[in-house]
Order: structure tokens, then sequence, then C-alpha cells
């Protein structure tokens, strides 16, 4: 019998080998590391302005902007060796919050929350990320298959950062909740600044910063981020605020009985010396008066 006819009826009984075969080495390897075999809940806030059609995820706006968002965060995760995907679930309102998932296969160890919340946080983006509201969450998986979320890291290494929370004398208005709008622009630089006043104070200070403005009468969500170091406590911090406010050096018309500053353990201090002197509730007029024109 000729060759040209043994050979391939070798072939299809599989005693010699053939190129490309699918069930070589390689593709078996491909196929083996293709499955996920680490999870991540991934949350971050672009400092944009938030479309209600976006809240929609089958409008065409709203595609675009996802296929925009995966290509570029993509990049910034490839140089993993097991990187899988990134993949968005959701939009919601917040500037534009993106509710995401990150896949990675067991062709590497596991990525550390750290890591890859640096890696997004020092990412070149066509978008502004609001980077100290990143937010990374490893999800586990029970005997159940029933899904379980463990250690968030929502800060960047050698960072500090410290929540504050306080509510204003003042009327809210719409335009206060897009951060995007003249007036929360106007009203952030100033409370920046008058915030900055005593937190300026503690050596090793980076930053303060707003991330939103809510009803009720104005209640301020800031924060303020120093070297790790040499940062002070939260305590420190509620105080500093309260004592400042009460003696005129910060000019805004804070309730201190609303102030409310959490470190990055949880711990949350909360000062509210009483407002009782004429002087107090003269700072206070005068403040309301001087935020009502910074608004206008």
């Amino acid at each position: 019998m000729e060759w040209r006819i043994i050979v391939p009826v070798l072939c299809l009984i599989g005693f010699l080998p053939v190129p490309g075969n699918a069930a070589d080495n390689s593709t078996t390897n491909s196929t083996t590391n293709s499955t996920t075999a680490f999870e991540f809940n991934i949350v971050f806030h672009i400092n944009d302005t938030f479309n209600e059609t976006y809240s929609n995820m089958a409008d065409n706006n709203t595609i675009t902007l996802k296929n925009k968002i995966i290509t570029e965060v993509s990049q910034v995760y490839t140089p993993l060796k097991n990187f899988q995907r990134f993949d968005i679930l959701q939009f919601r309102n917040g500037s534009i919050v993106v509710d995401g998932k990150l896949y990675f296969n067991s062709s590497d160890s596991k990525p550390s929350l750290a890591n890859l919340t640096q890696i997004l946080n020092n990412g070149n983006f066509t978008f502004k990320l609001l980077t100290n509201l990143t937010s990374i969450t490893e999800v586990t998986t029970t005997a159940a298959n029933t899904s379980t979320t463990t250690q968030a890291v929502t800060t960047s290494a050698g960072i500090a950062v410290y929540n504050l929370t306080f509510k204003m004398t003042g009327n809210f208005t719409n335009d206060l909740s897009n951060m995007s709008s003249s007036a929360a622009t106007n009203l952030t630089n100033f409370v920046v600044g008058q915030l900055d006043q005593v937190f300026k104070g503690f050596k090793s200070h980076k930053r303060t910063f707003v991330r939103q403005f809510r009803n009720g009468s104005i209640i301020v969500d800031a924060g303020v981020e120093y070297d790790k170091v040499s940062s002070p406590s939260a305590t420190e911090l509620a105080k500093a605020l309260a004592d400042g406010v009460r003696n005129g050096v910060v000019k805004l018309p804070i309730d201190t009985q609303t102030i409310q500053v959490t470190d990055s353990t949880g711990f949350t201090a909360n000062k509210s010396p009483v407002l009782a002197s004429m002087l107090t509730a003269l700072w206070m007029t005068l403040a309301s008066l001087l935020l009502s024109a910074v608004m206008h």
C-alpha cells in the first residue's frame, strides 16, 4: 500500500501527531488557564456628570461609555500575567460610579488588593479618576457556590485617608448634586480653603478634598490625606475642626455636633462642643452670610 494512503490513516487513528491538533499540550494548558481562579469586585468614581441614560445598560450611549472604560482599564491590568478580563456591571450616580469585576486565572499567584488598587489609581486614562474613592474587594466562593467579599483596600500605600462628614447651615440647591456644576465647584473650593486653615496645621498634610454635597441643610462628605508615618489621629482632626469653627478660624457655618472623622480602621471621632457664647453665635451668622455669597 502506498505511503500517501497509509500516513493519513495513521494520523486518523492517532498513531502520528498532527500539527495544530486540539489535544496538544499548549492548547490544553491554555484551556486550563482560562478558568477563573481569582475574582474581585471593583468600584471607582469618574469625575464627570452622570447622565440618567447610564442607568440603562442597553442604551447606545451607555454601551459606548462601557466599552471605552473597559478598554482603557483592561490596558493597565494586561501586564499582569494572569489577568483575564475586566467587566462593568452597572453605572451609578455620584459623579459616575462604576461597579465592575476583575478576573484572573491560575497561571500566576493571586494579585494583592493593594497592588490592584495602585495600578488603577496610577493609570493614564482619558477620564478623570477620583483615586481616593477606589475600592477593591476579593470575592471568595464557599462550598455552596455562594459568594462573599473580604477585606477592602481603598487607599494607596503610605497615605492615611480620613473620611470627614459634617452639616452646614444653608439652603441645598439641586445643582450642588452635580460636582461639575459652577455652584458645586465654587463651594468646593471655598470649603477646602476653610478646612485647610486647620488641617494644614498638622505635619505631613497632603490634600483636602470634597466628595459630594447632600441635602439636609448642606451635608458635606469630604476627606483629608496625610503621610501615614506622621499622621494625626481622627480625634485630633475632629477637635481641631470644632475648635476652628468655635474661634472663627474656619468661616463655615458648621454644626459641630455633626462633625465625624473616620480613619482607615473604621474608628470614628466626634467632637461637639456647646456653642453657647454670643461670640460663637456671631461667627456662625457671619459664616452663613459668607457661604450664601459664595454659592450665589
